[in-house]
């Protein structure tokens, strides 16, 4: 088993801290391309249903993070391989996040919106591009405005980032501990009943190999038709714009 944390400073709060847990990963962990805003790639269909398992069987994930504990010693984590990495909490932050779920009621699933799933892909394809990380698009957008030419939300509206070469399973872990994070935002979001839809994007990233960027919502409705144009020397460029709908948005 290994662990890579990578700590990151950005102006967005975005989810920058990996655990990777070998024992748990799913699939093939590398993303090697992005996917188009309508159908999901394998990748991220993986993402969403091992959020959707989480939403399901909350205390068996519980039971996942239990597993780290004898690897911990203070902020430190020690893999099996004998290298340490330093954590923000420690396992504080593991085994706060093991009593949320053990408390936590079974919440339905998100369903795939397509408008979001074409807002993530902007992001995607925005920071492959440039090499940025955080919530903020190159257009200093975020993510209330982001979604405005594929459609218009309902309830609240939240985004959850995620940098690095890691299995959908490492990733939602990442997320559930939210390591450094005070607020748990990241967490929050994805068990909340609150929120009912999601959009999933994953692709390349010139410093951390690969990211994935979910959009949340209460609801989604999509502007037909709702199109994107991209190159790999611009910001994304959006058709279709509509007119600005007030709700709270959610950020870390």
């Amino acid at each position: 088993m290994r662990v890579r944390l990578v700590g990151l400073t950005v102006s967005c709060c975005a989810v920058v801290l990996f655990f990777s847990f070998s024992g748990f990963n799913q699939g093939q962990s590398q993303i090697t391309k992005v996917s188009s805003g309508g159908n999901l790639s394998q990748s991220e269909q993986d993402l969403l249903n091992e959020i959707n398992e989480a939403r399901a069987r909350p205390q068996a994930y519980a039971s996942y993070l239990e597993k780290l504990k004898p690897l911990f010693n203070g902020n430190e984590y020690k893999s099996s391989a004998g290298k340490v990495f330093a954590t923000q909490e420690g396992w504080s932050a593991v085994d706060e996040a093991i009593k949320f779920l053990r408390d936590a009621r079974p919440i339905g699933p998100l369903t795939a919106s397509q408008g979001l799933c074409l807002a993530a892909l902007a992001h995607v394809k925005d920071q492959s591009s440039t090499g940025a990380t955080g919530h903020q698009s190159a257009d200093s957008t975020l993510i209330e405005q982001r979604v405005k030419p594929f459609g218009s939300w309902q309830g609240v509206i939240g985004e959850n980032l995620t940098y690095g070469d890691e299995s959908a399973r490492e990733r939602l872990l990442t997320w559930l501990i939210d390591d450094g994070f005070a607020s748990r935002g990241h967490r929050k979001r994805l068990m909340s009943s609150d929120y009912k839809v999601a959009g999933i994007s994953c692709g390349p990233h010139p410093q951390f190999g690969s990211m994935c960027v979910i959009e949340l919502a209460g609801g989604f409705t999509d502007l037909k038709p709702a199109t994107i144009e991209i190159n790999n020397n611009t910001s994304p460029g959006i058709k279709s714009p509509i007119k600005s709908r007030k709700a709270q948005a959610h950020r870390s």
